[in-house]
């Protein structure tokens, strides 16, 4: 029942979605169907419900996604983004302005970032006709492209040193890979973007380009440091007010119009879901059901990683879930072993439809999900292929 459960979930998220259902409902109700199937009875509702709402990491986050919506809609009433977009403009054609966007927030990875580059998205997007849809796939795309060759991202870190393998060692491993993510990108990005009259025009001003960017820098880089988000957010909305003469007043103003309440409930609504799949046992009864079965390793490799990526809707839970079980289950590990099950957690990371990334873009620009898998799926699937016969062909498995 609990596999059951699982699958009807998912099929439940999909099947609302289409009908235009609110995205915190949807997962609400695909949670529902997790718990009702768990046998663990009505108190598995409740028990998760106080765990999720009493969590740290979703007060922080839910405080953190509010305050990257008021930093968006201060950034636009501002006039900064128009400045910093502007300047950019004439340094960078609009295709690659749009990619390098996100790619840059997702080098420096934060909780919701992908909502930080959204905004800074829209202006160029707007300009070259783009539609709800591929804005999202442009803003989640390129944010990823990063898990194979950076040395500061935590997922890649946590994944080589369970592994026993160096950072080096896999980013040397793995450098066509990232190439070939950013290839299918822009290969996608074809079919919708031809470019626009002005494409590649503007203010060549790098001091407006620096200035632009400078509250989303600072709000990053004191993250990094160890600040905590929210912290980091209001100091780099403190930052924006400064530069552009806020007062007081219309401060207030722009928080008390900049908050999008329903994408801080689609939040809360993924990691209430998040739990309720941990709690239920549902991700460890399936191990065990396809283990059972007698399925060859091989296959195990290939496929559990991508299953439980999709499922657990964050690749350092598909790392904790995947490594520890297959890791004793093979002979010899070598690089390429650790970067097809890496590859599997964050290929299905990246299409789940509980990926925060994609909630949180997909709630921004207001884009019909189905419609964003018309590109998202594919580009997946080839990457996902890239990788395995890259990997096959000069591994041991």
């Amino acid at each position: 029942m609990g596999l059951l459960g699982l699958v009807a979930a998912f099929a439940a998220i999909f099947a609302l979605r289409a009908r235009r259902v609110d995205f915190a409902l949807a997962i609400l109700a695909a949670s529902v169907i997790i718990g009702a199937t768990s046998g663990k009875g009505l108190g598995v509702f409740w028990d998760v419900a106080v765990g999720t709402l009493t969590d740290p990491i979703t007060l922080e986050l839910a405080a953190a996604v509010a305050l990257i919506t008021v930093l968006g809609y201060s950034l636009e009433e501002t006039g900064m983004m128009v400045d910093l977009i502007g300047s950019l403009r004439g340094l960078l054609p609009g295709r690659v302005l749009l990619a390098l966007i996100p790619a840059l927030f997702g080098l420096l990875s934060m909780p919701g970032g992908a909502l930080m580059s959204a905004p800074f998205n829209e202006p160029e997007a707007e300009r070259l006709g783009l539609r709800p849809e591929h804005k999202t796939y442009i803003n989640v795309w390129f944010r990823h492209v990063w898990y194979w060759a950076s040395p500061i991202s935590p997922t890649t870190i946590l994944a080589v040193s369970i592994a026993g393998f160096g950072l080096r060692e896999f980013i040397a491993a793995n450098l066509l890979v990232f190439f070939a993510a950013w290839v299918i990108g822009f290969l996608a990005t074809r079919s919708f973007m031809r470019g626009g009259p002005n494409d590649g025009e503007g203010r060549r001003s790098y001091v407006e380009a620096v200035k632009g960017l400078s509250p989303i820098l600072a709000s990053v880089g004191l993250t990094l440091a160890g600040v905590p988000v929210w912290a980091s957010l209001i100091l780099g909305l403190a930052m924006l007010f400064l530069l552009r003469g806020v007062g007081p007043g219309r401060a207030f103003e722009m928080f008390r119009r900049g908050i999008r309440w329903e994408i801080v409930a689609a939040v809360v609504a993924m990691l209430y879901f998040r739990d309720m799949v941990v709690y239920s046992g549902s991700v460890e009864g399936l191990f065990q059901g396809i283990m059972g079965l007698g399925v060859p390793i091989l296959a195990l490799v290939i496929l559990l990683p991508l299953l439980v990526g999709t499922i657990s809707g964050t690749p350092t839970m598909g790392i904790g879930i995947v490594f520890p079980l297959l890791l004793p289950l093979l002979a010899s590990v070598d690089v390429h072993a650790l970067s097809i099950m890496l590859a599997g957690i964050v290929c299905g990371y990246i299409g789940s439809p509980i990926h925060l990334c994609l909630i949180l873009t997909n709630s921004y620009y207001r884009s019909e999900l189905n419609r964003v898998y018309r590109y998202l799926v594919p580009s997946v699937v080839a990457l996902y292929v890239v990788s395995l016969a890259y990997h096959l062909a000069l591994g041991t498995l």
